[in-house]
């Protein structure tokens, strides 16, 4: 077990560790009702461990309702840096359930000190700074830019010259007396603290903020001005936390934001913020909502070393904290005046111990539900009985929407990018926010979520970090059926895109962080319905986001090869959107378009893998196959099914005349004339639709029970098998052989990879999607999608290279357009792209050429991926090539027969 690996002082600190993280629930999800008292929890950990912030950022990082927190390093930044990335943390993040945080204080004072007047005179800079403050305010344009009205004359000449002009100034002079009701209140209360002397204004705000401006600023006392910023930032966190009955935000906020700061060390500015927080807490006798967890390797506030005897005695063991915690608590004086020095200081001590082996053992920290009359839901109950008694529900389509899980209105974009319709009573269209989801299977809709919050977190990067590309991709699938139960797993296959999208997209976001010529991702979801039926009326709603958004540069997916998949790509391609398919096959369908690219080998590499397998490894003459077109007639699918009829032309054309013989299988056909017994020179071969092969499989066993030929399965069923519902009622001890894609990328695979690609794939899944862990395992269209959004995100990066843009411009979207992508994605995949699937190259059409195809045997279908010794193995290959065996360190497979020993 893996316990038994663990010494037994690792357990033991993890014990420990653990009460710190319960007496930090307490602290975070404690309402304030006579203040908050919150120390400055400053861990100490020896040089050399790992960061115990990385344990605390897993504990409040839930799935849904989660506990407002940001995490900062503190290593070379100063203090008003560490403020304003925790200020775009806090306001960016999307943390469930409650209200996002407003920072009206520390946002005026922050756009204060960006103000530039240094080309200004210094007796007109005060008229200045409120001709900017008005336009600030007002957001209109500068009064200097706009024409004047024209002057109509007499009395009606006057009014309109007292309403442009006159009122105007006088409610701007009003607000920043705070004379306007409500409004004004926080430019009082920067009359009315404590720091940067106020009382010099003389009760004129203009003649205050102007201090703040470049270059006066400079000439001021600079730690009175980090104080300000720190007092209003603690300001902001106590108005939005302070509960009235009148205001129902407060009452939906029940956890504490926390500020977990990281590398503190006298000298830095994580160091100086804590002590500036400490400051104003003292000073102004005032608590707050803020719990700041510091971890360095000094102690604050002296800096001193955790070994000096002077400090021996202030570092608290982690065994001890509840109880110095409870000290501290009743140590504190009643009163609101100023307290003691140091009077928040909480100084721990942390074993050298790593914890990281129990990092997924600490239960996730969840703030509770706020109370039920403050939750929205409350609210939209109020409104719906009110305008259920109005006969709301005699608008046309709106019932309808509710039952398809639809947004109402269908194209609102007050947040996000969102637009729906209603077809066959599901949900079409497209999304990139939490608002709209598609589908009732809660493992599609968890990593959509996923996928949304880190749309938020790119969109507050990238309003920091303007300089960098900015790309939009569309993932296009079919998410939904009509008869969905909720809790059904029924596209497996999408959800696995969808992660593999998921992963690059945060690889994308760590890159950009670092290098300006790499590219944040954007990710939309749009859905076609069930077998992509909708695709015209969704590829019109993405031709109209193309023409609105120029970030959109190109579209991933297309899951099933079918005539309505290929009118899309066409209508795509007249779009000029790039398309790349991580698993389409069906030989021929680029025929639509010249900017399709498929990454995966076409079907006619299939039946060659298939055709060699069967008559050099099993020594077999014949083949049956057995095809199916899923949910559709027959007779429709034998005009529309693209994949399945192009398998079925490619298996006829490699085995010839009497050596292929197929038919259509339908529910009650006797499989007795292709049992072991009765066709011993032959194979069986599925050849059509995963939703039909549970159903195969067992009228298979049933009718050959212990005679069951060699079955071999086509690349379709991988998505059957992916999906653990429906392998539970499979036979016992069937064994499969079957052609899967992306094996390349499989856990066993990536485990041991030297490449670069495959390793940051491996790092990507266990960060993101907790795969590749214990016994989890991944599914092949995780590391197909991740190549195909890898391949996008690096053809943007090529052509953002090779522009000469300065460093702080802002970046220009219209610099890149999905016609120079494609042409650079090609340009990347010449002559290969390393991917985590294998070496990508496309011919002139943009199928991929030499695509590694693998056949895997699983012994028993029910069992597999359910053990590392249930994981399918490889018997076979095409091509294999000597070359990309030594790239990915792979050598040739024993080619062998699949039975139930594998």
């Amino acid at each position: 077990m893996a316990d038994e690996r663990v010494p037994e002082q690792g357990r033991r600190a993890y014990a420990e560790f653990h009460r710190l993280v319960e007496l930090i629930e307490s602290m975070v999800l404690r309402p304030a009702r006579r203040g908050w008292r919150l120390p400055l929890l400053c861990l100490v950990s020896r040089p050399g461990t790992p960061s115990p912030l990385a344990m605390l950022a897993h504990v409040f990082a839930g799935e849904e309702r989660r506990v407002p927190h940001v995490r900062l390093d503190a290593t070379g930044r100063d203090v008003r840096a560490l403020l304003h990335e925790a200020y775009t943390g806090l306001v960016a993040g999307n943390f469930g359930g409650a209200d996002r945080l407003a920072f009206r204080h520390y946002a005026l004072a922050d756009g204060l000190m960006q103000v530039d007047l240094t080309g200004v005179a210094t007796n007109r800079r005060g008229r200045e700074l409120t001709r900017q403050l008005r336009e600030r305010i007002s957001q209109r344009a500068a009064a200097g830019g706009q024409q004047a009205p024209p002057d109509p004359g007499g009395w009606l000449g006057v009014l309109l010259w007292f309403v442009l002009r006159v009122l105007p100034g006088v409610s701007f002079w009003l607000l920043t007396n705070g004379w306007l009701l409500g409004a004004g209140r926080r430019f009082r209360w920067f009359l009315r603290q404590q720091y940067l002397a106020p009382e010099l204004a003389a009760g004129d705000f203009v003649a205050f903020a102007s201090r703040l401006t470049v270059p006066s600023r400079e000439t001021e006392d600079q730690e009175q001005i980090d104080l300000l910023l720190v007092h209003a930032f603690l300001q902001d966190l106590r108005v939005e936390h302070r509960r009235r009955p009148w205001r129902l935000r407060p009452w939906r906020r029940t956890a504490c934001p926390v500020l977990l700061l990281d590398g503190l060390a006298p000298g830095n500015g994580g160091y100086a913020l804590v002590r500036l927080i400490n400051a104003v807490r003292d000073e102004t006798g005032r608590s707050d909502p803020l719990l700041v967890i510091a971890n360095g390797h000094d102690v604050p506030p002296d800096g001193l070393s955790p070994t000096d005897p002077a400090v021996a005695g202030q570092l608290v063991p982690l065994d001890g904290v509840e109880g110095a915690y409870r000290a501290w608590r009743s140590g504190l004086p009643r009163a609101r005046r100023a307290r003691e020095d140091n009077a928040w200081y909480l100084q721990v001590e942390v074993p050298a111990a790593d914890l990281t082996p129990f990092r997924n053992r600490l239960s996730r920290i969840v703030p509770p539900r706020p109370p039920w009359l403050a939750r929205p839901v409350a609210l939209v109950a109020l409104v719906a009985v009110v305008l259920t008694t109005f006969g709301v529900w005699q608008i046309p389509g709106q019932a309808q929407r509710w039952r398809a899980d639809c947004e109402w209105p269908p194209s609102a974009r007050g947040a996000g990018l969102v637009h729906t319709a209603v077809r066959d009573g599901q949900c079409i269209g497209y999304s990139d926010h939490g608002r709209q989801l598609f589908s009732r299977d809660e493992s599609l809709l968890a990593v959509q979520r996923q996928i949304f919050d880190q749309n938020r977190e790119v969109e507050a990067a990238w309003a920091v970090r303007r300089d960098r590309p900015r790309v939009t991709l569309v993932y296009f699938g079919s998410l939904t059926k009509p008869d969905a139960l909720p809790g059904e797993e029924t596209f497996a296959g999408e959800r696995e895109e969808l992660q593999g999208m998921a992963a690059a997209q945060r690889r994308a976001y760590l890159e950009a962080n670092d290098d300006r010529a790499n590219p944040y991702l954007r990710i939309v979801v749009a859905n076609a319905g069930q077998e992509m039926r909708y695709a015209g009326d969704v590829v019109r709603m993405l031709a109209d986001l193309a023409r609105d958004e120029p970030t959109v540069l190109g579209v991933v997916g297309l899951v099933e090869s079918r005539k309505a998949v290929q009118d899309a790509i066409k209508a795509l391609g007249d779009l000029n959107l790039p398309v790349l398919a991580p698993t389409l096959s069906a030989d021929r369908i680029a025929d639509a378009s010249s900017r399709y690219l498929q990454i995966s080998a076409p079907n006619i590499d299939e039946a060659t893998l298939v055709h060699d397998h069967v008559t050099e490894v099993l020594k077999k003459k014949r083949i049956f196959n057995f095809y199916t077109y899923g949910n559709v007639d027959p007779d429709v699918g034998a005009r529309e099914d693209l994949y399945v009829n192009t398998l079925r032309d490619g298996l006829r054309s490699r085995f010839g005349g009497d050596a292929y013989q197929e038919t259509y299988w339908r529910q009650g056909v006797d499989l007795t004339p292709v049992c072991a017994d009765r066709f011993g020179d032959g194979v069986v071969f599925f050849g059509g639709r995963y939703t039909e092969f549970g159903a195969f499989a067992a009228r298979l066993a049933e009718n050959c029970s212990g005679r069951v030929p060699l079955l071999i399965g086509d690349d379709s069923v991988n998505r059957y098998l992916a999906n653990t519902a429906a392998r539970r009622p499979a036979p016992d001890n069937l064994p499969l052989a079957y052609v899967v894609k992306g094996e390349l990328a499989y856990c066993h695979r990536i485990l041991g990879a030297t490449d670069i690609e495959r390793k940051l794939f491996l790092t990507d899944v266990r960060t993101v999607l907790s795969l590749c862990q214990s016994n989890s395992h991944i599914g092949e269209r995780v590391g197909l999608a991740y190549d195909a959004t890898r391949l996008h995100l690096r053809a943007v990066r090529t052509i953002a290279g090779n522009l000469s843009a300065p460093a702080g411009r802002e970046w220009n979207p219209r610099e890149v357009t999905p016609t120079t992508v494609y042409v650079a994605i090609r340009d990347v995949a010449d002559p290969a792209y390393q991917g985590v699937t294998g070496l990508i190259r496309f011919d002139a059409n943009g199928i991929a050429v030499g695509k590694r195809l693998t056949l895997l045997c699983v012994p028993d279908i029910r069992k597999a991926f359910d053990s590392p010794s249930d994981v399918p193995r490889e018997i076979d290959r095409h091509p294999i090539d000597p070359a990309e065996n030594k790239l990915y360190g792979t050598p040739p497979p024993d080619r062998r027969a699949c039975t139930t020993q594998g």
